[in-house]
């Protein structure tokens, strides 16, 4: 990765910050670590059209993005959007997914974008290490994405929607499929993921259980 990323230093005295996070409890914490990181949050925004227009005014000079803003463009689309504001700008995605493929999304961060998994944020070092790596080299190639599996988008959906609790049927009708091919689907997926299911084992037990490893994450439930 490079001397930058190896504990990189950079003094975040005066660094102007943008925030954006579509839930309000989550976007009030990260305000507040980063700013006792010594860093200035200039702004925060739940979604896309506020974080654009308060990048506007105040040309923050690292952003720091949740991949999944609820309905609507993605942190992802976001990151796109503020390079094009500002070609250098620093950007770091802290998420609960440790790929986009996995919140159904196949199109990658800008170049330079650190991520980091919440599930892995243990202490403030994590996330201190990866705003200071981002703003001292900006556009430098990131590898700390996770390797996804080998799935595709189908997979990935039908993957979630049996975390989220529903039924082969349900499935089926919800992505315009026969009942059939989702069957074959949920067994090609526990095939692929290598899932041990045993005699006596639940395949849709143990998917939900693959998924939520894959992810960091603890599936929404379906009400």
């Amino acid at each position: 990765m490079g001397s930058a990323e190896e504990g990189a230093s950079v003094d975040s005295n005066g660094t102007c910050v943008l925030v954006v996070d579509d839930d309000d409890f989550t976007r009030t914490l990260v305000t507040s670590l980063v700013t006792s990181l010594g860093y200035e949050v200039a702004a925060s925004a739940e979604g896309v059209p506020q974080a654009m227009a308060l990048a506007h005014e105040t040309h923050p000079a690292l952003a720091l993005l949740d991949l999944d803003l609820g309905e609507g463009p993605t942190g992802i689309d976001l990151a796109y959007g503020l390079r094009r504001l500002n070609p250098s700008i620093a950007i770091v995605m802290l998420t609960s997914y440790g790929h986009p493929t996995w919140m159904g999304q196949r199109r990658e961060p800008p170049v330079g974008t650190r991520y980091v998994v919440k599930g892995k944020l243990t202490d403030t070092t994590v996330l201190a290490d990866a705003l200071a790596a981002a703003l001292a080299q900006p556009l430098m190639p990131e590898t700390s994405l996770q390797v996804a599996p080998p799935l595709s988008d189908g997979q990935w959906a039908i993957l979630r929607l049996v975390a989220a609790g529903y039924t082969n049927g349900e499935i089926a009708r919800r992505r315009s499929l026969t009942e059939d091919a989702v069957n074959k689907s949920v067994s090609r997926l526990v095939r692929q993921l290598e899932i041990n299911v045993g005699p006596s084992g639940n395949a849709r037990v143990l998917l939900t259980q693959a998924f939520n490893k894959l992810t960091g994450t603890v599936s929404e439930r379906r009400h």
